[in-house]
């Protein structure tokens, strides 16, 4: 299989980490793409792999063995789970697997929004701070305060082994640490202390977060 990622991306962490979870990595060629700090506010042309991989134009994009093309964070997820995992990460049926799914969908909204925070502040950093909107970036902060908090809540419950609702909740923790530290944690103390535990997972320290390299790479890249 072949998986186009960013070392910055919480979504491509979440692929990442599940991939190590399954212990599939000697399975997954990972091509790294690069793009300049533009991709915030303007579209890039697509490197031609990556084009053919996804007419979307997300990272992180997988292509199967047999040729099917993925391009949705969640989706891989749930694909690698199920062909590769054995359904471990996420039962196929029943209420567990529903409560679980419930955890991934308040963390990819919460994914969403450091995204978007993320690009308006790129604008603002290469000087367009005319369409720069102060507005709009507070209205993603409050989504994640919003997100943070049904978290806090839902963390007691957190089961022992990891699961794709856990990972998901890891990938937003730790690029709120790499980006927005001053977002999450004195609001969320349990979901605080079982993040750092949870990120002393093998398939946590492999994968943390890293500044993407902003060479011209004719990728652009989303989070998907």
């Amino acid at each position: 299989m072949k998986l186009f990622v960013t070392p910055a991306s919480s979504f491509v962490r979440k692929v990442r980490i599940s991939i190590f979870e399954i212990g599939i990595e000697s399975e997954v060629e990972i091509i790294q793409t690069r793009w300049p700090h533009t991709w915030g506010f303007q579209t890039v042309p697509f490197r031609a792999d990556f084009a053919e991989a996804t007419p979307v134009g997300r990272i992180p994009a997988l292509v199967t063995d047999d040729g099917i093309h993925l391009t949705d964070s969640s989706t891989i997820c749930e694909y690698l789970n199920a062909e590769y995992g054995d359904y471990r990460l996420c039962p196929a049926v029943g209420a567990e697997r529903w409560r679980i799914l419930s955890v991934v969908s308040i963390a990819n909204g919460l994914l969403e929004a450091q995204v978007a925070r993320r690009a308006e502040k790129l604008r603002l950093s290469a000087g367009n701070p005319i369409e720069y909107s102060a507005d709009f970036e507070r209205k993603m902060l409050e989504r994640q305060q919003r997100c943070y908090a049904a978290l806090e809540e839902m963390a007691p419950s957190f089961g022992a082994a990891p699961d794709l609702g856990q990972i998901a909740v890891a990938a937003a923790c730790g690029i709120s640490d790499f980006r927005f530290a001053d977002v999450w944690r004195p609001d969320t103390p349990q979901l605080a202390a079982w993040y750092d535990r949870f990120r002393e997972r093998p398939s946590m320290r492999a994968t943390e977060p890293q500044e993407t390299p902003t060479e011209p790479d004719r990728v652009m890249p989303a989070a998907s």
